[in-house]
């Protein structure tokens, strides 16, 4: 259970690199080019921070030693980490409650379709 929303959003960046540092391995076995650094945008700049910088401060001390795997996976070039607003962030349409203009606007950034933007002809 996270704390506060940088420790969640931490254990989200481990997870995401521990899937990443698997694929970029398996793609290696089937000779597929390396694209590294694979970039991954966080909303949260405490998060990118830690991960840049994993000095233990007082605030920090409730995040496992394990999830610094993402900062050893940056600093082996393996991800890039970048800031992305809350805004834009393409990922809360499936996390979040989001207004309509907002739950619109993401669709619109992801190619999706809406009915009121479909063509055809009705049979």
């Amino acid at each position: 259970m996270s704390l506060s929303s940088t420790e969640a959003k931490y254990r989200s960046l481990r997870r995401i690199t521990t899937e990443l540092a698997w694929l970029s391995r398996l793609l290696a076995e089937l000779t597929v080019t390396s694209i590294t650094p694979i970039p991954v945008k966080c909303d949260n700049l405490v998060a990118i921070y830690i991960a840049k910088n994993p000095v233990f401060h007082e605030r920090t001390k409730h995040i496992e030693l394990d999830c610094h795997f993402v900062h050893q996976k940056l600093m082996e070039g393996l991800l890039s980490l970048s800031f992305i607003p809350t805004q834009t962030q393409l990922a809360d349409i499936c996390t979040k409650p989001l207004t309509g203009t907002q739950h619109h606007f993401i669709l619109h950034k992801l190619g999706v379709a809406t009915p009121s933007n479909l063509q055809g002809v009705l049979t």
